[in-house]
């Protein structure tokens, strides 16, 4: 009724009480009034900060391009994106480090305030500290693959590898007793670096051969059997000769080798070495490219062996360094909502580690791939599983032959009856 007042205070006093011009004036008042209500609706409209609608804010931001998200669930998620977003890409120029810094600290308050949580902080600043907020240029990757993908690696196969990262890349390999006989002697080569590694020793159905470069210097190996350290026992060759002349001389220390960048051929095989068991699975001299296992109508005769099982199957892993990739990586190891609403945070959460993946993804520039990781508080506990029995055990006792009773024993105080005991 504010508009019927404003008429009424137009007219003399005299007037300004009078049933029927109070009806008159009441009438246009309340259209007036209208025309202002509408009139503030439009003003409103045209504000992105003050307008209570979403298709209003979404039709203002369209102006620059940046429309709402399947991951925003409301107004308020979506201007503290629009807001970011405009500052980084406008203001700071986009692609550059204070700029994603900017998007990812504006972006992630404006959205932790309208979905009521609290789990990163503000980044004032990129650290170098583990636990703080980290942007990784070319952020490594720990790949691994089974060789072979499926059975064991026969003796004197090549398989291949692929090194994607940007570097010649530091590896590992895992060898495990796979048949129903123990492995001897094996060797693992890298063809296309001429790097191998002997383990001078056998290797037990069930077994685990791990030989990685060492935790304390990572330019030289370290070998583990099922938890025993049998460094010792490896030999090293970093320019290995296939052939009747080789393997060559090996190196004077147990080098850890590298993956070269692109497809890296691997060779396995066991070969005989001084003192240790295997004179039926190993190869008394070292092999060439060309020698294989036979296989009828697919090998050559006289560059073929007869055929031996796999015993071992392997796993090698290895470290890339990932070109055209940035990764940020922020502490949120605490999540922080209103009581009784633990399940809503939780979907906010995920909600935010979305749009923070989409906003940095799109400003780090052309070709760029990137990531966000929410660093959740984690606690490792690496166990290690090991072969100790295999069911079901079958016990033989033999004697003699033609004897009809098991032999006696000889004799043991309080432990063999005297009528069955021979003298020791």
């Amino acid at each position: 009724m504010m508009r019927t007042d404003a008429v009424l205070s137009h007219l003399p006093t005299l007037y300004r009480e009078g049933e029927v011009l109070g009806a008159f004036a009441g009438t246009w008042g309340v259209q007036l009034d209208g025309l202002d209500e509408a009139g503030v609706s439009v003003q409103r409209a045209h504000w992105f900060d003050a307008t209570p609608d979403l298709d209003e804010a979404a039709a203002l931001a369209a102006l620059l391009d940046i429309p709402p998200e399947p991951f925003h669930a409301g107004l308020g998620e979506y201007r503290a994106w629009v807001h970011a977003v405009v500052r980084a890409r406008l203001q700071l120029g986009a692609v550059t480090r204070e700029a994603l810094r900017v998007l990812v600290s504006d972006y992630a308050d404006g959205f932790q305030r309208a979905a009521g949580i609290r789990t990163v902080g503000r980044v004032d600043a990129w650290s170098t500290a583990p636990d703080g907020p980290q942007l990784v240029d070319n952020p490594t990757l720990v790949r691994e693959t089974r060789l072979p993908q499926a059975g064991g690696w026969e003796p004197l196969a090549h398989l291949e590898v692929d090194n994607r990262g940007m570097d010649p890349a530091p590896w590992a390999v895992v060898l495990r007793g796979t048949g129903e006989q123990p492995e001897h002697s094996p060797v693992v080569v890298n063809r296309t670096t001429g790097h191998a590694v002997l383990f001078r020793g056998s290797l037990a159905p069930g077994q685990r051969l791990t030989i990685a470069p060492s935790a304390a210097d990572r330019s030289l190996l370290r070998a583990d059997l099922d938890g025993r350290d049998v460094t010792s026992r490896l030999t090293v060759w970093t320019d290995l000769r296939a052939g009747a002349d080789g393997p060559g001389e090996p190196a004077g220390t147990l080098v850890a080798g590298a993956l070269a960048r692109g497809t890296n051929v691997l060779w396995f095989l066991p070969l005989a070495t001084y003192d240790a068991p295997g004179l039926d699975r190993y190869l008394l001299a070292m092999a060439d490219d060309s020698l294989t296992q036979a296989r009828f109508d697919s090998t050559a005769f006289d560059r073929s062996l007869f055929a031996q099982p796999a015993l071992v199957a392997a796993r090698v892993a290895w470290v890339e360094a990932q070109p055209a990739t940035l990764e940020v990586r922020l502490p949120a190891s605490t999540l922080v909502s209103d009581a009784g609403a633990a399940d809503q945070a939780v979907l906010a959460r995920d909600r935010l580690e979305a749009g923070l993946d989409a906003a940095v993804e799109r400003t780090a520039g052309a070709g760029i791939a990137a990531d966000v990781v929410l660093r959740a508080f984690t606690e490792r506990q690496p166990g290690e599983a090991h072969l100790v029995g295999v069911w079901p055990r079958t016990f033989r006792e033999a004697g003699p032959t033609g004897a009809d009773a098991l032999p006696d024993a000889g004799a043991a105080f309080d432990v063999t009856d005297f009528d069955d005991s021979v003298l020791a």
